[in-house]
């Protein structure tokens, strides 16, 4: 029997193969030792960052206590080292049924210094891979850019993130103001693109005076939906939320756990989440509960969850036990039960597997049949 993995290593063998005849040697070992060539993928898909660090400074931002600087260098990969990092990367599936690609995670895509190096991104990994790409952004994208980002890729998912319009200078001060957000958002849905306010972090205190007014402005400016999420504390982020006037006891009585050195905790903003989602859908804007089920829509594709929760309106043919068995025995491996939890399928492994085998078995199944998956492999 073929082993089910075989397709995906000779495909990115391929995409390595025609890049190697546009890298040096130099070149090519910076790309197989970059981070981007063995970071697993997050459940939002693999991040790219085109950039380290970021000068915005946001008050609630998490990325400075894991390390980052607050002024931005641009990311050392080329596009074509970049596209052959993923394609070396033991986790990713090419493709446009493979690894969703989110940037925006730990620096801002379109700074100045970066906005060139992400549109070459987007660029190189449209032409060489094929991924669905989303990035998330507060920077102001001219009309310029945004049809060249449209004609690039028209099928883009653009993530503006606006959070408070009000309080915009003291948890925002250096980023561009909401009303050039919004213009983005405008410029965007101009150029045939289907921009997505992005509601996050949602902040106890701040969200709920102004969530009605940030929802009904960014549907006046084009955007077809919103994707909500929540807001993650570290003890420096809950001070400096303090000295800017934040009630952090409305936080501080929704954390999830206790607060330990820089660990980030989650708060709970469900209620929150719910107002939004109730507004968003009366103003004929689409919900999102998660940044991914963005990426999947505007590439024309939904999964399981956005049916069940009638995000779309469309049917959905669930894999048979038979079907997804037989792609895990063509993985060498020994399914016991499969059985779903809401919306994510179960699977237990007979055997031990190592964690490349699992995890990329995990995204195989996970975006052929775009169903959550969690593979849970016996003990040695």
């Amino acid at each position: 029997m073929p082993n089910i993995f075989d397709e995906i290593i000779a495909l990115k063998e391929e995409i390595r193969e025609v890049l190697s005849h546009k890298l040096s040697k130099k070149e090519i070992h910076e790309a197989v030792h970059d981070p981007h060539a063995r970071r697993r993928p997050r459940p939002c898909g693999l991040t790219v960052h085109t950039g380290i660090g970021c000068p915005l400074r946001c008050v609630y931002c998490y990325i400075y206590d894991m390390g980052f600087q607050n002024n931005v260098k641009q990311y050392p990969l080329s596009p074509e080292q970049l596209v052959y990092a993923l394609a070396s990367n033991p986790y990713f599936i090419p493709g446009r049924n493979g690894t969703l690609i989110a940037m925006g995670s730990v620096t801002e895509p379109f700074l100045p210094q970066t906005k060139d190096l992400s549109i070459r991104y987007i660029e190189a990994i449209t032409k060489y891979l094929g991924n669905p790409v989303q990035f998330s952004t507060k920077m102001y994208i001219d009309k310029r850019d945004a049809w060249r980002i449209a004609d690039i890729d028209p099928d883009i998912s653009p993530l503006i993130t606006i959070i408070t319009i009000k309080h915009r200078a003291e948890l925002e001060p250096y980023a561009p103001l909401p009303e050039l957000r919004f213009k983005t958002i405008e410029n965007l849905s101009e150029a045939g693109l289907k921009p997505i306010l992005f509601y996050r972090p949602i902040i106890p205190g701040i969200a709920e005076e102004e969530y009605e007014e940030i929802l009904m402005r960014a549907r006046a400016a084009g955007a077809v939906g919103v994707v909500a999420g929540g807001l993650r504390v570290t003890k420096i982020i809950l001070s400096r939320l303090f000295e800017k006037g934040v009630p952090v006891k409305e936080i501080l009585q929704r954390i999830t756990r206790p607060l330990r050195d820089n660990e980030q905790v989650p708060v709970k903003v469900s209620d929150l989440k719910m107002r939004i989602k109730d507004k968003a859908l009366s103003l004929g804007l689409i919900f999102f509960p998660q940044a991914c089920m963005a990426n999947i829509y505007t590439h024309g594709m939904y999964c399981l969850r956005m049916v069940m929760e009638r995000i779309v309106s469309a049917r959905f043919n669930l894999p048979s036990s038979a079907e997804i068995g037989n792609i895990v025995k063509k993985a060498g491996l020994t399914p016991t039960r499969m059985h779903f939890t809401r919306y994510t399928l179960i699977i237990s492994i007979r055997e031990p597997c190592d964690k490349v085998r699992k995890y990329l078995l995990q995204e195989l199944i996970k975006y052929r049949y775009k169903i959550c998956v969690s593979i849970k492999c016996g003990k040695t």
